[in-house]
């Protein structure tokens, strides 16, 4: 097994408080630093300072959670909003149904890449220097989009668990070998 170095640069989750309405008027006005304008986009960006993730949240009870570094850092942000709004008086469920809808890592491989040859030899790439200077490598299992570069950098897109991130990086590492 290689072992590729990576580090997250970015977790997106879904998180959804069952049968539950959010009066985002309210809502805006109870968290601090809440930008809401109903005119420009139907919900509230919000911003946790410790730790850091930003938060979209929706008169449906649903928020998208984006931002975080580690799943931990995503459940504590989650975690200290839930508490505020408890704390505000605003009914919510317990446990809300967190679902990890993407993972963003990048990639060091440690070595460089030959991307046309890497084109010419494998299906599922996509190759266009002209366009971008990455190429563009998706894997079936785990599903997730791998964008590499001559410099031996990359990074994995689409992931929904650390543990597909570093399947990712064997997979690369296990077919350009």
């Amino acid at each position: 097994m290689v072992d590729v170095e990576y580090e997250i640069q970015n977790i997106v989750l879904s998180v959804t408080y069952k049968d539950t309405e959010f009066d985002l008027e309210k809502l805006a006005g109870i968290l601090e630093g809440a930008r809401y304008d109903p005119e420009v986009f139907p919900g509230i960006a919000y911003k946790s300072v410790e730790p850091t993730a930003s938060f979209l949240i929706f008169a449906s009870g649903k928020m998208n959670c984006v931002g975080a570094k580690s799943m931990e850092d995503a459940e504590n942000a989650i975690e200290k909003l839930s508490q505020k709004l408890k704390e505000s008086d605003i009914q919510i469920d317990e446990n809300p149904e967190v679902k990890v809808q993407n993972m963003v890592a990048s990639f060091d491989f440690g070595r460089g890449f030959d991307l046309e040859m890497i084109a010419r030899n494998f299906r599922n790439t996509e190759y266009e220097p002209e366009v971008f200077p990455g190429l563009v490598f998706r894997l079936d299992e785990p599903k997730a989009v791998i964008l590499l570069f001559v410099s031996g950098k990359g990074v994995c897109a689409g992931a929904k668990s650390e543990e597909d991130i570093k399947k990712a990086a064997e997979r690369i590492t296990e077919v350009i070998e």
